[in-house]
Parts: structure tokens; sequence; C-alpha cells
């Protein structure tokens, strides 16, 4: 199951409208949907839209306002060559049933999918109502029939360290309630213990003397251990230490440390990278390898508290993780978006009465740099701090001057000094200036 689109109408700050979110077919790695935009333009609302209707209402209730009294909000999930609509009323999730609505939001639907030969509208009785697809089910039902996990995080948080007890068994949660932006405060818990179920396991299938190929838990360990030693560039792993009391530890680096102490960004990365494998671990227990299960990882900012080294790293090590996954992701950062080289970019656009509407996505290049995504992508072509920037604008202006005959070459050169004394780079640049208003004066001194 994978959130196939959305559509929207009357939810500010959006116009009306849908936003697709195409396939990726690169094996062993998970589809990423990048979700940008300036400030105020949606995109944490957006993804607490997709987690409602995965499940959780709670982040998009409490980001109501008057003006979305008349809203409706179809997602459709694609699953076994089908799209199935539901529409968010009030605080439920329900399949649409109203032949209006349905025409109406499947108008712009027809759009993004054309042909749309997965959307089945058949008639029910005089009364004219309308059901998508005979087979439909409610999205609860479908979850707990189907293996499938939705999860949702934001980079913000930070794990801590929590007390654990030898290979106590952890009861599932319900995976709704924990489908929240929100950080639950029993989140530690559940990252400790289930880490510390896992490495004594693993150190028990170690020295039952099995193939290796058919440890669970070494198996589970190491590919997680190797993606957090791929993002950060040190060795890492979890270890259970005795004294003075049963605790999970870190070994990062070659040196030992607990959760509390470790750097924020690490810690923000072990609480929703480990937490999401902690979570499958208790969802799907028996499962022997619980990290490839289909998942819809909805993601806020993952590069919080991350240095720029670690941004380029992160969505990779998790498209490894978890090949199976759908990643929906917000970001501002230019560093995560040049990383990722199979999935698609989604911009969102405010115009001057700030409604939003979504560029069509656009596919992830292996060949960006962050530089390019810095200009294509998010739209900024000034590269200098603002005072350097209203003193290069004075340049030009003068520059233009001179050209024309208005200003002299003194002028322009004393601009330049004072410029070019703000940095090396810019002391060639206005080297570089200066030699080409030489050359274009001397030319048209010559010619006339």
């Amino acid at each position: 199951m994978r959130i196939d689109c959305i559509e929207m109408r009357e939810f500010p700050p959006f116009a009306d409208g849908g936003i697709s979110f195409p396939p990726t077919e690169e094996k062993g790695l998970a589809e990423v949907q990048l979700i940008t935009g300036q400030n105020g333009s949606g995109k944490t609302r957006l993804l607490c839209a997709l987690a409602a209707a995965c499940g959780n209402s709670s982040d998009l209730d409490s980001r109501h306002s008057p003006a979305d009294s008349g809203h409706q909000l179809a997602v459709g999930f694609y699953r076994d060559g089908k799209t199935s609509l539901f529409l968010r009323s009030s605080k439920q999730i329900m399949v649409l049933k109203n032949p209006a609505d349905i025409t109406k939001l499947l108008e712009n639907l027809d759009s993004l999918h054309p042909g749309h030969p997965h959307v089945n509208i058949k008639p029910n009785g005089r009364n004219e109502s309308v059901q998508l697809d005979s087979q439909v089910q409610k999205l609860s039902e479908w979850k707990s029939k189907t293996k499938v996990a939705v999860q949702a995080y934001r980079g913000t948080g930070r794990v801590s360290d929590s007390p654990i007890v030898a290979m106590k068994a952890i009861a599932p949660s319900d995976p709704n309630k924990e489908l929240t932006f929100e950080r639950p405060t029993e989140q530690d818990a559940l990252i400790c213990q289930s880490m510390a179920n896992l490495k004594l396991s693993a150190a028990m299938e170690l020295q039952s003397g099995e193939p290796r190929e058919q440890c669970r838990s070494i198996k589970i360990t190491e590919r997680f251990e190797e993606a957090i030693t791929k993002v950060t560039g040190r060795n890492f792993s979890f270890q259970v230490a005795r004294h003075p009391d049963l605790h999970l530890e870190v070994k990062w680096g070659g040196a030992s440390m607990k959760l509390g102490v470790l750097p924020d960004g690490l810690r923000s990365i072990i609480a929703w990278l480990i937490a999401c494998i902690a979570k499958l671990e208790s969802q799907f227990p028996d499962d022997p390898d619980p990290l490839d299960i289909p998942l819809i990882l909805l993601l806020d900012e993952p590069e919080s508290h991350l240095h720029p080294a670690w941004q380029r790293q992160v969505l990779p090590a998790a498209q490894r993780l978890f090949p199976n996954a759908q990643i929906l992701a917000v970001t501002h950062s230019p560093f995560v978006i040049s990383s990722v080289n199979s999935g698609w970019i989604h911009v969102l656009r405010m115009d001057e009465k700030g409604v939003v509407k979504a560029d069509k996505p656009v596919p992830c290049s292996k060949g960006d740099s962050y530089l390019d995504v810095v200009e294509d992508v998010l739209g900024l072509t000034q590269w200098y701090d603002p005072e350097t920037e209203a003193l290069l604008a004075e340049f030009r202006s003068l520059r233009d001057a001179v050209s024309k005959g208005d200003a002299s070459l003194e002028t322009l050169e004393a601009k330049a000094k004072i410029i070019g004394d703000r940095s090396d780079s810019l002391k060639g640049m206005m080297a570089r200036e200066i030699h080409q208003v030489r050359t274009i004066l001397t030319e048209t001194t010559v010619a006339q």
C-alpha cells in the first residue's frame, strides 16, 4: 500500500486541486517524495493531512482554523492495482459515498492520472449513492489485515535514556495513536527496550553457532548499525551494559556513552530512525525481517540538528534500510534534496495572496549538486550576506551608469575596493568586473 495522491477543496493555504505522488522503480531503495517550499506554504499541514488519512487526525485537528469549516480532503491509497479514495470529514476518515463529492473530486484526479483505470465508480441502489469499489474496506481494516505500517516523525525529537529489563516482552501499541509528529513520552522506553532485546538476542544467536544468514536479530542489528555508521562516519553500535544497573549504551567511534549524553544530531537520528525499527519490531515480532515490511513513513524536517555532512547521508541510509517503504519528507535543506538520487521533488509555491499551489513533481537527479538545488529548486539567487548583497546591487547600478557615461570609472573602482576588501572571493570577483568594464570602455573609445 502507498499514498498515490491527495485532493483538496477549501483547505487553506492550498488552492483547490491535487498533488500526485508518482512511484519510483529503483529496486532495493525506498520511494522518496520530497516536499519543499517557503515558510507558510503548508508543508507540515500537508503531512498532517496525510497522517489523518492514515488513521490519526490529532496533528491536523490542532492546526484547524475557522476557515477550515468547509474543507474536503481525499487521499488515494494505491493497493493491488487500485486507488481507493478517503474523505476526511470532522475527525473521521471515510470512503466517499456522495456522488456529487466524488464527481467533483475526481475531476482533478483524472487530470493527475489520465484514464485512471483503477478508479471504479459503481451506482449502489435507487438512492444513487456511489462507492468507489465493491472491495474497498475501511482503512483500519486494511491495516489490520495487511502487513503494512504507517509512522510519522519530526526531526526535532531527541532520544533519552530509559530503564530496561533483560528480554522483557514488548506489548504492541495502537499504531494509530503513535502516528503523530508530537513525540510520545513512552517512545524512549520502546527504543531502549527493543534495542536491548535485539542485542541480547543477537548475542544468544552468536553463541548458538547457527549460520549467520539464519540469525534474525544479528541481521537486523547489523543493518541499522551499518546505516548509522554510514551517516555519521564513525563506527556505531548499541550495547547492553550491566553496571551499575542494566542499561542501554551506544558505542560510537570507540567511546561508550549513554543515550542522553550523545550529540543532539545523533540523538535525533535515533529518535526517528531507530524508533521506526523499534515500532516495526513490536508490531511484527514474528516477521523474519521487519525492515522489509511495506511502510509509509512521514518525516517532518529530518535534517534538524544535523550538520550538512550528515544531512547528505540520512535519507539515502533510510532508503537502503527500508527498501519497501514510501518516504514522504518535508525539508528545507538543499543537502537533503540533492542527496536523493531516486525520488520526486514537490515544490509548494505561494502567490501574493498567500494561496499555495504545487508545481508538477520533478524527478530527483543523480547529478545535481546542493548549489543546483539552492538555485533551481529553492529559488535562491543571492549567495552572500544581506549587507554584501546590498553593496553588490549598488555596484551593478553604478557599473551600468559608467557604461552609459553617467558616472566615472574611478568611482566604480572605489566601490569595487570596498567590496573586495570583504573577502578574497569578492576581491577576485571585483577584479574580473573592473577588467570587463575597462575592456568595454576601451572598445567603445576605439569604435568612436
